[in-house]
Order: structure tokens, then C-alpha cells, then sequence
């Protein structure tokens, strides 16, 4: 019998779910990050989009740095 290739499970990049992008301005207003709010206008830079998996990591890298 000849050997068989075994198909790739991984998918490719540009089949992957891409997840929704969203201003400050919509992170700010939003119920989930109503009490990190003031952090959020800190840490983001307005005009540019930002995942809410973005944010979170934002906010958690903030939250474990140094205070000098």
C-alpha cells in the first residue's frame, strides 16, 4: 500500500474568525468595561480600532505595572 499524506488540520490565516474591531469612543460607552472606563480613556488612543481581546490586555498590563 502506498503512504497516505495526512491532511493539516490548522486553518489558514484568512480563514480564521476575525473579530470585530471597535473605536474608543464604542469601548468607553460599553456596559462590559463600565468599571474600567477611566483606564480605557487613558490607555487608548483615540482614532484607532482596537479589539475588546486588545483592550482587556491593555487593561491587565496596566494593571500589573510598576508604580514609580
Amino acid at each position: 500500500m502506498a503512504g497516505k499524506k495526512k491532511m493539516s488540520k490548522e486553518v489558514p490565516e484568512s480563514a480564521r474568525k476575525a473579530e470585530n474591531e471597535f473605536s474608543k469612543e464604542q469601548l468607553t460607552a460599553s456596559a462590559r468595561f463600565r468599571e474600567r472606563r477611566d483606564i480605557l480613556e487613558a490607555l487608548l488612543e483615540p482614532g484607532r480600532t482596537y479589539t475588546v481581546k486588545g483592550a482587556e490586555e491593555k487593561i491587565e498590563n496596566y494593571m500589573k505595572g510598576k508604580v514609580k
